[in-house]
Protein backbone atom coordinates (compact mmCIF):
# COMPACT_ATOMS: atom_id res chain seq x y z
CA UNK A 1 0.00 0.00 0.00
CA UNK A 2 1.56 3.35 -0.91
CA UNK A 3 0.38 6.36 0.84
CA UNK A 4 0.90 9.82 0.83
CA UNK A 5 0.21 13.46 2.29
CA UNK A 6 -1.26 16.26 1.32
CA UNK A 7 -0.99 19.82 0.66
CA UNK A 8 -4.35 22.05 2.11
CA UNK A 9 -5.90 23.97 -0.83
CA UNK A 10 -8.97 25.42 0.55
CA UNK A 11 -7.39 27.55 3.29
CA UNK A 12 -7.90 31.11 2.54
CA UNK A 13 -4.53 31.75 4.20
CA UNK A 14 -2.09 29.45 2.19
CA UNK A 15 0.80 27.31 3.78
CA UNK A 16 2.80 24.56 3.41
CA UNK A 17 3.21 22.25 6.09
CA UNK A 18 6.64 21.70 5.93
CA UNK A 19 6.58 20.07 9.27
CA UNK A 20 4.13 17.45 8.44
CA UNK A 21 6.13 16.79 5.04
CA UNK A 22 9.49 16.30 6.44
CA UNK A 23 8.26 14.26 9.06
CA UNK A 24 6.10 11.73 6.31
CA UNK A 25 9.44 11.87 4.34
CA UNK A 26 11.22 10.05 7.39
CA UNK A 27 8.86 7.57 7.93
CA UNK A 28 8.94 6.58 4.32
CA UNK A 29 5.66 7.78 2.94
CA UNK A 30 5.60 7.15 -1.16
CA UNK A 31 4.84 10.91 -2.34
CA UNK A 32 2.78 14.65 -1.72
CA UNK A 33 0.17 15.98 -3.40
CA UNK A 34 -0.71 20.08 -4.06
CA UNK A 35 -3.75 20.42 -5.67
CA UNK A 36 -5.56 23.49 -7.12
CA UNK A 37 -8.65 25.64 -7.71
CA UNK A 38 -9.38 29.34 -7.89
CA UNK A 39 -6.44 29.85 -4.98
CA UNK A 40 -3.36 28.52 -4.38
CA UNK A 41 -1.81 26.73 -7.80
CA UNK A 42 -0.56 23.05 -7.76
CA UNK A 43 3.25 23.46 -9.05
CA UNK A 44 4.64 26.40 -7.10
CA UNK A 45 4.05 24.48 -3.71
CA UNK A 46 6.10 21.44 -5.48
CA UNK A 47 8.91 23.49 -6.11
CA UNK A 48 9.33 24.66 -3.06
CA UNK A 49 8.88 20.89 -1.27
CA UNK A 50 11.30 19.99 -3.74
CA UNK A 51 14.21 22.12 -1.65
CA UNK A 52 13.82 20.90 1.52
CA UNK A 53 13.37 17.36 0.88
CA UNK A 54 15.20 14.80 -1.02
CA UNK A 55 13.23 11.46 -2.06
CA UNK A 56 9.64 11.66 -1.36
CA UNK A 57 7.87 11.87 -5.04
CA UNK A 58 6.24 14.76 -5.76
CA UNK A 59 2.61 15.00 -7.35
CA UNK A 60 -0.34 17.08 -8.70
CA UNK A 61 -3.44 16.36 -7.30
CA UNK A 62 -4.55 17.93 -9.41
CA UNK A 63 -3.31 20.30 -11.85
CA UNK A 64 -6.55 21.31 -13.53
CA UNK A 65 -6.27 21.25 -17.60
CA UNK A 66 -8.22 24.07 -18.24
CA UNK A 67 -5.68 26.59 -16.09
CA UNK A 68 -2.82 26.03 -18.89
CA UNK A 69 -2.20 24.07 -21.83
CA UNK A 70 -0.36 20.54 -21.61
CA UNK A 71 2.84 21.75 -22.82
CA UNK A 72 3.07 24.28 -20.39
CA UNK A 73 2.23 21.93 -17.42
CA UNK A 74 5.02 19.47 -18.85
CA UNK A 75 6.97 22.37 -19.03
CA UNK A 76 6.82 22.96 -15.05
CA UNK A 77 7.04 19.54 -13.84
CA UNK A 78 10.07 18.68 -15.99
CA UNK A 79 11.81 22.13 -13.95
CA UNK A 80 10.72 20.34 -10.84
CA UNK A 81 11.57 17.44 -11.71
CA UNK A 82 15.33 18.84 -12.69
CA UNK A 83 15.70 20.44 -9.44
CA UNK A 84 14.34 18.10 -7.06
CA UNK A 85 17.32 15.52 -8.61
CA UNK A 86 15.26 13.44 -11.52
CA UNK A 87 12.32 10.70 -11.12
CA UNK A 88 10.43 12.16 -8.22
CA UNK A 89 7.60 14.23 -10.23
CA UNK A 90 3.82 12.21 -10.02
CA UNK A 91 1.57 14.20 -13.36
CA UNK A 92 -1.94 14.30 -11.76
CA UNK A 93 -4.50 16.08 -13.81
CA UNK A 94 -8.31 16.82 -13.75
CA UNK A 95 -11.14 18.09 -15.84
CA UNK A 96 -12.14 19.96 -12.68
CA UNK A 97 -15.43 21.76 -12.29
CA UNK A 98 -17.68 24.18 -15.38
CA UNK A 99 -17.85 26.79 -12.25
CA UNK A 100 -13.85 27.22 -12.35
CA UNK A 101 -13.22 26.76 -16.38
CA UNK A 102 -15.51 29.19 -17.48
CA UNK A 103 -15.64 31.51 -13.77
CA UNK A 104 -12.05 31.66 -13.69
CA UNK A 105 -10.24 30.73 -16.44
CA UNK A 106 -12.19 32.00 -19.20
CA UNK A 107 -12.30 28.76 -21.05
CA UNK A 108 -15.53 26.59 -22.52
CA UNK A 109 -16.46 23.16 -20.40
CA UNK A 110 -17.03 21.95 -23.93
CA UNK A 111 -16.45 18.30 -24.56
CA UNK A 112 -13.70 17.78 -21.07
CA UNK A 113 -13.31 13.49 -21.91
CA UNK A 114 -12.03 14.59 -25.59
CA UNK A 115 -10.25 17.24 -24.28
CA UNK A 116 -8.42 15.30 -21.12
CA UNK A 117 -8.03 12.48 -24.24
CA UNK A 118 -6.21 15.19 -26.10
CA UNK A 119 -4.57 17.02 -22.86
CA UNK A 120 -2.76 13.70 -21.76
CA UNK A 121 -1.64 12.62 -25.24
CA UNK A 122 0.21 16.05 -25.48
CA UNK A 123 1.69 15.79 -22.74
CA UNK A 124 3.36 11.97 -23.34
CA UNK A 125 4.21 13.97 -26.53
CA UNK A 126 5.70 16.92 -25.08
CA UNK A 127 8.15 14.29 -22.27
CA UNK A 128 8.84 12.17 -25.19
CA UNK A 129 10.34 14.72 -27.40
CA UNK A 130 12.86 16.00 -24.66
CA UNK A 131 16.14 16.60 -26.24
CA UNK A 132 16.09 17.58 -29.43
CA UNK A 133 17.34 15.32 -31.90
CA UNK A 134 18.38 15.99 -35.64
CA UNK A 135 17.16 13.29 -38.40
CA UNK A 136 20.69 11.80 -38.26
CA UNK A 137 19.81 10.86 -34.27
CA UNK A 138 22.56 12.99 -32.99
CA UNK A 139 22.28 14.81 -29.86
CA UNK A 140 21.95 19.26 -30.64
CA UNK A 141 24.71 20.20 -28.40
CA UNK A 142 25.31 23.81 -29.17
CA UNK A 143 23.40 26.73 -29.12
CA UNK A 144 24.17 27.54 -32.58
CA UNK A 145 23.27 24.40 -34.17
CA UNK A 146 20.12 24.23 -32.44
CA UNK A 147 18.89 27.33 -34.32
CA UNK A 148 20.61 26.18 -37.33
CA UNK A 149 18.49 23.77 -37.53
CA UNK A 150 15.19 23.85 -39.54
CA UNK A 151 11.88 23.48 -36.93
CA UNK A 152 10.78 20.53 -39.89
CA UNK A 153 14.05 18.15 -38.82
CA UNK A 154 13.35 17.99 -34.86
CA UNK A 155 12.30 14.57 -34.05
CA UNK A 156 9.51 13.85 -31.94
CA UNK A 157 7.27 17.13 -32.36
CA UNK A 158 4.30 17.92 -30.39
CA UNK A 159 0.96 17.82 -32.30
CA UNK A 160 -2.92 17.85 -31.71
CA UNK A 161 -5.39 18.44 -34.04
CA UNK A 162 -8.96 17.78 -32.60
CA UNK A 163 -12.59 19.42 -31.92
CA UNK A 164 -10.90 20.84 -28.69
CA UNK A 165 -7.06 20.84 -29.08
CA UNK A 166 -5.11 22.90 -31.80
CA UNK A 167 -1.56 22.55 -31.35
CA UNK A 168 0.00 24.01 -33.39
CA UNK A 169 -2.79 26.34 -33.25
CA UNK A 170 -4.38 26.52 -37.21
CA UNK A 171 -7.53 28.34 -36.30
CA UNK A 172 -8.53 31.93 -37.39
CA UNK A 173 -5.64 34.14 -38.16
CA UNK A 174 -3.18 31.24 -38.11
CA UNK A 175 0.32 31.86 -38.86
CA UNK A 176 1.15 28.23 -39.83
CA UNK A 177 3.93 28.02 -37.37
CA UNK A 178 5.38 24.14 -37.15
CA UNK A 179 5.73 22.27 -34.26
CA UNK A 180 7.67 22.24 -31.18
CA UNK A 181 9.76 19.83 -29.54
CA UNK A 182 10.73 20.23 -25.39
CA UNK A 183 14.79 20.48 -25.76
CA UNK A 184 14.69 19.88 -22.06
CA UNK A 185 16.69 16.79 -21.61
CA UNK A 186 15.86 14.65 -18.51
CA UNK A 187 15.12 10.96 -19.73
CA UNK A 188 12.13 11.00 -17.22
CA UNK A 189 8.40 10.35 -18.15
CA UNK A 190 6.62 11.08 -15.31
CA UNK A 191 3.13 8.47 -14.52
CA UNK A 192 0.35 10.30 -15.66
CA UNK A 193 -3.10 9.84 -13.23
CA UNK A 194 -6.04 11.22 -13.63
CA UNK A 195 -9.58 12.46 -12.04
CA UNK A 196 -12.04 10.59 -12.93
CA UNK A 197 -15.79 11.10 -11.30
CA UNK A 198 -18.33 10.07 -14.35
CA UNK A 199 -18.47 6.77 -16.32
CA UNK A 200 -17.14 8.14 -19.76
CA UNK A 201 -13.83 9.89 -18.28
CA UNK A 202 -13.25 6.58 -15.66
CA UNK A 203 -13.47 5.01 -18.78
CA UNK A 204 -10.43 6.74 -20.40
CA UNK A 205 -8.70 6.78 -17.32
CA UNK A 206 -8.34 3.36 -17.50
CA UNK A 207 -7.82 3.16 -21.08
CA UNK A 208 -4.86 5.65 -21.22
CA UNK A 209 -3.48 6.49 -17.91
CA UNK A 210 -0.71 5.31 -15.53
CA UNK A 211 -3.59 5.50 -12.08
CA UNK A 212 -6.82 7.00 -10.80
CA UNK A 213 -7.73 9.49 -8.15
CA UNK A 214 -11.16 8.54 -7.61
CA UNK A 215 -13.64 11.24 -5.83
CA UNK A 216 -15.42 10.36 -3.21
CA UNK A 217 -14.20 6.71 -2.58
CA UNK A 218 -14.69 4.88 0.37
CA UNK A 219 -14.45 1.31 1.39
CA UNK A 220 -16.61 -1.26 -0.37
CA UNK A 221 -17.20 1.03 -3.53
CA UNK A 222 -14.33 -0.53 -5.83
CA UNK A 223 -17.44 -2.76 -7.59
CA UNK A 224 -19.17 -0.01 -7.99
CA UNK A 225 -16.68 1.35 -10.83
CA UNK A 226 -15.02 -2.00 -12.23
CA UNK A 227 -17.09 -1.99 -15.21
CA UNK A 228 -15.76 0.85 -16.41
CA UNK A 229 -12.87 0.02 -15.11
CA UNK A 230 -12.74 -2.97 -17.55
CA UNK A 231 -14.38 -1.70 -20.56
CA UNK A 232 -11.43 1.09 -20.53
CA UNK A 233 -8.52 -1.32 -19.71
CA UNK A 234 -9.85 -3.77 -22.84
CA UNK A 235 -8.96 -0.59 -24.94
CA UNK A 236 -5.74 -0.40 -24.20
CA UNK A 237 -3.35 -0.05 -26.59
CA UNK A 238 0.18 -0.16 -24.40
CA UNK A 239 0.19 -3.69 -22.95
CA UNK A 240 -0.37 -1.84 -18.99
CA UNK A 241 -1.75 -4.26 -16.46
CA UNK A 242 -4.27 -3.48 -14.16
CA UNK A 243 -2.47 -4.81 -11.21
CA UNK A 244 0.72 -1.87 -12.81
CA UNK A 245 -2.71 0.29 -12.77
CA UNK A 246 -2.87 2.69 -9.70
CA UNK A 247 -5.94 4.04 -7.81
CA UNK A 248 -5.06 7.17 -5.03
CA UNK A 249 -7.99 7.03 -2.77
CA UNK A 250 -8.10 9.97 -0.44
CA UNK A 251 -8.51 9.78 3.40
CA UNK A 252 -9.61 12.51 5.48
CA UNK A 253 -8.63 12.27 8.77
CA UNK A 254 -8.76 13.71 12.40
CA UNK A 255 -7.47 13.21 15.46
CA UNK A 256 -9.89 13.80 18.97
CA UNK A 257 -11.17 11.98 21.65
CA UNK A 258 -14.56 12.84 21.23
CA UNK A 259 -15.82 11.78 18.32
CA UNK A 260 -19.25 13.12 18.24
CA UNK A 261 -17.57 16.71 18.02
CA UNK A 262 -15.16 15.52 15.14
CA UNK A 263 -18.35 14.34 13.10
CA UNK A 264 -19.36 17.82 13.39
CA UNK A 265 -16.69 19.53 12.37
CA UNK A 266 -16.62 17.33 8.71
CA UNK A 267 -20.71 18.48 8.17
CA UNK A 268 -19.55 21.38 6.33
CA UNK A 269 -17.54 19.36 4.23
CA UNK A 270 -20.35 16.93 2.97
CA UNK A 271 -22.82 20.20 2.69
CA UNK A 272 -20.50 22.51 0.61
CA UNK A 273 -19.40 19.37 -1.81
CA UNK A 274 -22.64 17.31 -2.02
CA UNK A 275 -23.27 18.02 -5.42
CA UNK A 276 -19.96 15.77 -5.85
CA UNK A 277 -20.95 13.49 -3.35
CA UNK A 278 -23.77 11.38 -5.06
CA UNK A 279 -22.02 8.12 -5.97
CA UNK A 280 -20.55 7.79 -2.78
CA UNK A 281 -23.44 8.49 -0.85
CA UNK A 282 -25.73 6.56 -3.15
CA UNK A 283 -22.97 3.73 -2.81
CA UNK A 284 -23.09 3.50 1.11
CA UNK A 285 -26.65 3.59 1.11
CA UNK A 286 -27.96 7.03 2.06
CA UNK A 287 -30.14 7.03 -1.24
CA UNK A 288 -31.66 11.02 -1.25
CA UNK A 289 -28.99 12.67 0.63
CA UNK A 290 -27.37 14.91 -1.93
CA UNK A 291 -30.84 16.19 -3.24
CA UNK A 292 -32.15 16.75 0.43
CA UNK A 293 -28.77 18.48 1.49
CA UNK A 294 -29.06 20.48 -1.91
CA UNK A 295 -32.92 21.51 -1.19
CA UNK A 296 -32.01 23.03 1.98
CA UNK A 297 -29.35 24.86 1.04
CA UNK A 298 -31.34 26.35 -2.18
CA UNK A 299 -34.13 27.30 0.56
CA UNK A 300 -31.24 29.31 2.71
CA UNK A 301 -31.63 26.75 5.42
CA UNK A 302 -28.24 25.52 5.94
CA UNK A 303 -27.77 24.69 9.40
CA UNK A 304 -30.79 22.27 9.28
CA UNK A 305 -28.74 20.97 6.08
CA UNK A 306 -25.80 20.39 8.36
CA UNK A 307 -28.09 18.75 10.55
CA UNK A 308 -29.41 16.39 7.88
CA UNK A 309 -25.86 14.86 7.72
CA UNK A 310 -26.14 11.40 9.16
CA UNK A 311 -23.64 10.66 11.50
CA UNK A 312 -22.79 7.48 10.29
CA UNK A 313 -22.50 8.70 6.64
CA UNK A 314 -19.82 10.54 8.43
CA UNK A 315 -17.93 7.93 10.37
CA UNK A 316 -17.89 5.67 7.44
CA UNK A 317 -16.58 8.01 4.84
CA UNK A 318 -13.73 9.77 7.14
CA UNK A 319 -11.18 8.44 9.90
CA UNK A 320 -11.88 9.89 12.92
CA UNK A 321 -11.24 9.51 16.92
CA UNK A 322 -8.36 8.46 18.93
CA UNK A 323 -4.81 7.23 17.27
CA UNK A 324 -6.14 3.31 18.08
CA UNK A 325 -9.68 3.79 16.33
CA UNK A 326 -8.19 5.45 13.04
CA UNK A 327 -5.26 2.75 13.05
CA UNK A 328 -8.40 -0.01 13.86
CA UNK A 329 -10.93 1.72 11.03
CA UNK A 330 -8.03 2.11 8.69
CA UNK A 331 -7.95 -1.29 7.60
CA UNK A 332 -10.82 -1.45 5.88
CA UNK A 333 -9.64 1.05 3.43
CA UNK A 334 -6.42 -1.24 3.16
CA UNK A 335 -8.81 -3.71 1.75
CA UNK A 336 -10.57 -1.48 -0.11
CA UNK A 337 -8.80 -1.96 -3.93
CA UNK A 338 -7.22 1.02 -3.82
CA UNK A 339 -2.98 1.16 -4.52
CA UNK A 340 -2.56 4.41 -2.60
CA UNK A 341 -4.16 6.25 0.41
CA UNK A 342 -3.64 9.99 0.01
CA UNK A 343 -4.09 11.31 4.02
CA UNK A 344 -5.46 14.73 4.52
CA UNK A 345 -5.69 16.59 7.80
CA UNK A 346 -8.85 17.70 9.10
CA UNK A 347 -12.48 18.83 6.62
CA UNK A 348 -11.15 20.56 3.41
CA UNK A 349 -13.48 23.80 3.77
CA UNK A 350 -12.32 27.31 3.05
CA UNK A 351 -13.40 28.28 6.71
CA UNK A 352 -12.00 26.83 10.38
CA UNK A 353 -9.59 24.14 8.61
CA UNK A 354 -7.14 26.28 9.67
CA UNK A 355 -7.99 26.40 12.85
CA UNK A 356 -7.75 23.19 14.18
CA UNK A 357 -4.22 22.26 15.81
CA UNK A 358 -3.00 19.12 13.59
CA UNK A 359 -1.36 16.07 15.56
CA UNK A 360 1.78 15.43 14.21
CA UNK A 361 2.20 11.90 15.71
CA UNK A 362 -0.80 10.80 13.75
CA UNK A 363 1.58 10.00 10.67
CA UNK A 364 3.70 7.53 12.57
CA UNK A 365 0.50 5.93 13.44
CA UNK A 366 -0.38 5.89 9.29
CA UNK A 367 2.97 4.41 8.65
CA UNK A 368 2.87 2.01 11.21
CA UNK A 369 -0.65 0.40 10.33
CA UNK A 370 -0.46 0.82 6.58
CA UNK A 371 3.33 -1.34 7.01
Amino acid sequence: MKIACEVPWQSRQFTVPLERITRCEQLGFDAVFTAEGAGSDALTPLAYIAAHTSKIRLGTHVATVTARPATVLAQGLATIDAMAGGGRVIAGVGAGFPSIAEGWHGRPWGKPVRRMRDYVGVLRQAFASQGARDTSGNAIESTELYWEQSRARLANPVRCQSSETSLPYSGSGALGVLPWAMPVESGFEPEVHLAAVGPQMLELTAEIADGWFPWGFAPGMMPTFQRQLDAGFARRTDGKRRAEFDVWAIVDLLVCDDVAAGIDLFRAYVVEWSEYMRLQTEALGFTGLCDRLAELVAAGRRNEALAAVPDDYVDTAFLIGSHRRIAKRLQSWMESGATGLIFRYGPQVQVGAHDIAEDMDIWETIAKATS
